[in-house]
């Protein structure tokens, strides 16, 4: 992943989350070292693509506690009244905007085609582990742990 494109996944994620989450992230400039990462028990991983012109894969990883904020407030419900299906569902569309807008930011044109984002909980996320082989990895701070990207 080059610089300009580091910068438009940057810019689309915090917009994403600033403006449709009211939670702000923001991008490290590295992987912090490994006793920074204060990993959480649980995940939301989603996975989506897009091809044309430019094609890539991207793996993000939202903290589960990330998730059930985000999904509260999105929602207008309690977090002791969301299920799994409901924060999954919210992450899945999360990250199906976070990569449009990228997208948009890379392929003004719209030659791309998005695919469509699937998502799962999973309790084995490690950043060493998960990411995928030839993959460039990003992480964002937030108030409620660090989000993980994974750019193919």
């Amino acid at each position: 992943m080059n610089e300009e494109s580091r910068q438009k996944l940057n810019t689309a994620a915090v917009e994403v989350f600033g403006s449709m989450y009211f939670t702000p992230i923001e991008l490290l400039p590295d992987i912090p070292p490994e006793n920074k990462w204060h990993l959480q028990d649980e995940y939301v991983r989603t996975l989506i693509s897009y091809d044309g012109p430019h094609q890539a894969e991207m793996t993000l990883y939202f903290p589960v506690k990330l998730g059930e904020n985000i999904a509260s407030g999105f929602l207008g419900v309690d977090i002791a009244e969301l299920s799994v299906g409901r924060i999954v569902d919210t992450m899945r569309e999360g990250a199906n905007m976070i990569v449009g807008s990228f997208l948009g930011k890379l392929d003004p044109n719209g030659e791309c085609k998005l695919g469509i984002p699937a998502a799962e909980m999973v309790t084995d996320f490690s950043p060493v582990h998960s990411a995928p082989a030839g993959s460039t990895t990003l992480a964002f701070t937030s108030d409620f742990g660090l989000m993980w990207i994974f750019f193919k």
